[in-house]
């Protein structure tokens, strides 16, 4: 028996050997890449400082903002957003739920999802949206009203 441990443990050591022989040029590679790409990202900041300042001097309009529709499309939160949120507002999950306008069901699946939470409706993300506006009196308030 122990011979077949020792003989695992030495296949395990050489096989992680191998590995990380394997996958330093990719680790290289792959640093490079992220410098390149910080590189871009600060020249990309530079040159919008830039056009902006050339803007000014010219007095030319800066280019209008993406209309709201746009912002609304884009609007996304996670599970641990949504706990974050409800704790924030002091509230519970029935009332979260409540303000929210869906099931306390679904502010239980939703906390418990791991990354962002696909929703549905225009009006829940709406909704979500002005919760993250609110502050604790609102809420209660808003509670009160309902």
């Amino acid at each position: 028996m122990s011979i077949i441990k020792e003989l695992k443990a030495e296949i395990s050591r050489i096989a992680r050997k191998e590995i990380r022989k394997e996958l330093e040029p990719i680790k290289r590679v792959n640093a490079s890449q992220r410098k390149y790409i910080a590189d871009l990202r600060r020249e990309l900041s530079d040159l919008d400082k830039e056009v902006k300042r050339l803007q000014k001097l010219l007095d030319i309009p800066a280019p209008e903002q993406p209309a709201e529709e746009d912002a609304d499309q884009r609007f996304w939160i996670t599970g641990k957003g949504v706990l974050s949120l409800r704790k924030r507002l002091g509230v519970t999950q029935i009332e979260f739920a409540e303000l929210a306008g869906v099931t306390q069901q679904t502010i239980v699946r939703w906390e418990k999802t791991e990354g962002k939470i696909p929703l549905r409706g225009e009006t829940v993300q709406n909704r979500l949206q002005e919760l993250r506006s609110m502050g604790k009196k609102e809420a209660v308030q808003q509670l009160e009203t309902e």
